[in-house]
Parts: C-alpha cells; sequence; structure tokens
C-alpha cells in the first residue's frame, strides 16, 4: 500500500508538471502565433484592430478602470461619491490591513472579470498579456517608489498540481519582466490548503487565511519594498494576511499590494 501511495503521489507530481509544461506550451504557441498573425483585441475580438496593446481603442476606453474617489489606503474605489475627495473606506478605518497601500487595475466585472475567469480557472494563458498590460498600467499611474522585489501571492502545492501554475506567478513574472524589478516565487508559500475565498463571508476569510503563508527564506524579503501581487482584490484577507507574515516573520520593510481586479460589495 505504501509503494503504490508513493507511486500516486509521484504520478500526481508528474502530472502536474506535466500540466505546467502543457501550458508554457500553450503560450508559446498563442505569443508565436501573435507574430506571425494579426492580433486581435482582448475583448470584441475583431482581428487587426489593435494599434498598440491588446486592447482596441473603443474598447480600452470601456473598461471600469479604478480612479479616484479611492480610499488612498486599501485603494477602494467609490464610484457613487464621483465628487467627493479621496478618503479612507470603513474596512481601512476600522479593522486595518497589514499592506502599506493597495491598488488595482480595473473593477471585477464585464469582459475582464471573463478573462481573469479564463486564465485563471481554464488554463488560458494567452490572456497573460492583456492582464499584465492592466497591471502595468495601473502600477505606473499609482506612484509608489519603485520596489526592490516583486513577491506573488502563493497557491498550496496541492492546489498548484491540480491547476499548473500559479495565476498570481504568471502575472507577476511578466509585470517584473516589464518594468524591470526582480521577482521571488519562493520568498513566500503556502503551507495549508485554504478554502476558496469566494464563498466565505469577511469573518470567515480572515479565519480561512490566518497562519497559512510562510516565509521561506527572509533574507529574500529582509528590510526590502516588496510589490505584492494578484489576480482579485476582493475583501483584502488573503493580501493582508501575506503582507502581515512578510513583514512580522520576513522582516519586509514595506508591502504594498497590486491586483487586476478589484470585487465591490453588494
Amino acid at each position: 500500500m505504501r509503494v503504490l501511495s508513493g507511486g500516486g503521489r509521484r504520478g500526481a507530481a508528474i502530472r502536474g508538471v506535466l500540466g505546467a509544461i502543457g501550458q508554457g506550451l500553450e503560450f508559446a504557441c498563442s505569443a508565436i502565433a501573435d507574430l506571425c498573425l494579426p492580433r486581435s483585441c482582448a475583448q470584441c475580438q475583431r482581428l487587426g484592430s489593435l494599434s498598440r496593446g491588446s486592447w482596441c481603442g473603443p474598447c480600452r476606453e470601456s473598461l471600469a478602470r479604478i480612479a479616484p474617489p479611492l480610499c488612498p489606503g486599501c485603494g477602494r474605489p467609490f464610484p457613487d461619491s464621483s465628487t467627493s475627495s479621496d478618503h479612507l473606506c470603513g474596512d481601512c478605518l476600522v479593522t486595518g490591513f497589514h499592506f502599506d497601500s493597495a491598488r488595482s487595475a480595473v473593477i471585477h466585472t464585464g469582459t475582464v472579470r471573463t478573462r481573469v475567469h479564463q486564465f485563471k480557472f481554464g488554463g488560458q494563458l494567452k490572456w497573460t498579456p492583456c492582464l499584465v498590460e492592466l497591471l502595468e498600467e495601473a502600477y505606473g499611474q499609482w506612484g509608489i517608489a519603485v520596489p526592490d522585489l516583486i513577491v506573488p501571492v502563493p497557491l498550496h502545492i496541492k492546489r498548484l498540481r491540480q491547476r499548473g501554475f500559479n495565476q498570481a506567478g504568471v502575472l507577476a513574472g511578466e509585470l517584473g519582466r516589464k518594468i524591470k524589478t526582480p521577482v521571488s516565487v519562493c520568498a513566500l508559500f503556502r503551507k495549508n490548503v485554504t478554502q476558496p475565498q469566494t464563498s466565505l463571508k469577511r469573518g470567515e476569510r480572515l479565519k480561512n487565511v490566518k497562519g497559512a503563508f510562510e516565509i521561506a527564506d527572509s533574507g529574500k524579503v529582509r528590510g526590502r519594498r516588496i510589490l505584492l501581487i494578484d489576480d482579485v482584490f476582493t475583501t483584502g484577507t488573503t493580501l493582508s494576511e501575506c503582507a502581515r507574515v512578510l513583514k512580522k516573520r520576513g522582516g519586509a520593510g514595506e508591502v504594498h499590494a497590486l491586483t487586476v481586479t478589484r470585487a465591490l460589495p453588494d
């Protein structure tokens, strides 16, 4: 039985590696196709409609970008108070977060929400460029000091084997290449398998991620300014717990969080 169990674990690991290789090949083939064929807009899908980037002009203008007024702490926008100035949100006033600040590129809705889901759960890595483009744009408009290191929110090894890749790691790697900042995918690791945060209330989310992360090498982060990357900011509990561990366990000087989308409360 032990031999079979070991073989099963090895088999799962091999499947995970093969899955990751397959996803990488898909991305490579997509990139080659982009060089040889007219590219289509990530939203309207019209061929040859791009003058730059991954979005045509009209679709780029239609994106639900996050803009002031917003919370200077966590970056939550206030779309119903368009004439007000920036101010702290209730979460930052009452409980606060462990990261120093956070921003997101667009609201978690429409085509971008669909592309994030296809990328994350469907393994469609062809959407990486259009999502990283939004990250880079939000980072450029943020105005924070240049980070010393980019760290993606990690997946537990079990989920990594199932999915074949870490979506935050892919985004972090491409963003790091674009802004010429080193990336560490192993500075922080997830030691506990947690429930999907989307099905939990805020209090449950806090308990779900408490103690879920650990520092692998404090030497990588001690005293450094960290840019933490994930795909979606929902309640901020996962990002906050990662930031807490990076600071308390790793000795990071600052931790700022950046995501592609921001989910707003109903």
